[in-house]
């Protein structure tokens, strides 16, 4: 008992150490396992790639943006240092405290731009331009910042432990903070997995087996799971095991999930090629995925950066384990800046999709206004 509890404060120690050190570094835990990983790298900078066939044999933690075309680079953070390693103290110790770059400035999203930007969209998707798109906000919450980083991270590990939840911080790209109910995908030598996740529903003390779906929201499901379907057969991924729709809860709200698995015998460049192909999933994005990609452009008025990218960590055997970033925030001084969207389509209804983003901002909400307490 007396080791565990020296492994956590280890734990909790190298964290506090990483963030006031302004160091590369990410933890996280994997869904239903609570036990946190950390790697740390020795030198600020990052590397910065465009596919992730340069990563080989290598260890660490991918970290890319939500559009891969766009102004926002993917990393990698090198594990060249374990945090649950006691050495990994002392040397965090003998570095100088560095004061993060955090001063960027973030307006909060309101309901009557979110009402006039979802209005515009619902005018393509009525056109038959799309079949859906997604909308998203940010969300500010003024009373927690950096100093508040590692105690959210910790709570959010004991609050959601059927999701990812993670820390990471990249030196001049910023610090983000998550609990991420998606999975892209689990990538090993012959086995493969990847959801889709689509239709929400606020769960008010309901059972998410109990909960009966909308139309709307089936639909919603049926496009990404079409879309991921496809692009199994595609990579001549044929023989793969389908569970679901069914409904998932992720925090107070619930989903449709549907799983893929398949055991296959896939070779590193057409399972990376796969992943390049699936991101951004028609959950985060809308279809045809180029129409709704230049839809958010136009509409959306803030940078989504990282958020709806897609990150996890990376082994040298060549095993990824990647999500969604989704459920998550970037973290300024003072600040947290929370990003929440919806799925739109043409029979949305603007008041329950802005209510949808609401009940989903609550899963990080709840976590932060224990801060204050």
């Amino acid at each position: 008992m007396s080791t565990s509890i020296n492994k956590i404060n280890r734990q909790e120690q190298v964290l506090s150490l990483c963030l006031k050190k302004n160091v590369a570094f990410f933890a996280y835990s994997l869904p239903n396992q609570q036990e946190i990983h950390i790697g740390i790298q020795k030198q600020a900078h990052c590397l910065s790639y465009e596919n992730l066939h340069e990563l080989e044999e290598q260890d660490g933690f991918v970290f890319a943006p939500f559009d891969l075309q766009g102004k926002h680079k993917a990393y990698f953070i090198r594990k060249e240092m374990d945090g649950t390693d006691e050495a990994c103290v002392n040397l965090l110790k003998e570095r100088s405290d560095q004061k993060a770059d955090t001063t960027t400035s973030v307006e909060d999203g309101k309901w009557e731009a979110y009402a006039h930007q979802i209005d515009q969209m619902l005018s393509a998707l009525k056109a038959g331009d799309l079949d859906k798109v997604i909308l998203s906000r940010i969300c500010l919450h003024k009373d927690s910042g950096r100093d508040e980083a590692l105690s959210t991270f910790l709570r959010l590990n004991q609050a959601y432990a059927n999701a990812f939840v993670f820390l990471v911080d990249i030196p001049g790209v910023g610090l983000w903070i998550g609990a991420s109910p998606e999975r892209l995908i689990l990538a090993q030598k012959n086995y493969l997995e990847t959801v889709a996740l689509a239709g929400t529903q606020n769960l008010n003390g309901r059972r998410a087996e109990d909960l009966v779906w909308e139309k709307k929201e089936r639909e919603e499901q049926a496009f990404v799971g079409t879309y991921i379907e496809n692009l199994l057969q595609k990579y001549q991924i044929s023989n793969f095991n389908k569970k679901g729709p069914f409904s998932a809860q992720a925090a107070n709200v619930a989903h449709l999930k549907t799983i893929y698995q398949a055991n296959c015998i896939i070779d590193k460049q057409q399972r990376n090629e796969f992943v390049q192909a699936l991101h951004p999933t028609p959950a985060v994005c809308g279809l045809p995925k180029e129409k709704a990609m230049n839809l958010i452009s136009e509409v959306e008025q803030h940078d989504r950066e990282y958020y709806a990218g897609y990150l996890g960590p990376v082994s040298k055997k060549g095993d990824l384990t990647l999500f969604v970033n989704l459920r998550s925030m970037k973290v300024l001084k003072q600040q947290m800046v929370l990003f929440v969207g919806g799925g739109i389509t043409a029979d949305s209804n603007p008041e329950k999709e802005w209510e949808e983003t609401c009940h989903k901002a609550q899963t990080l909400l709840r976590v932060l206004k224990r801060n204050e307490k």
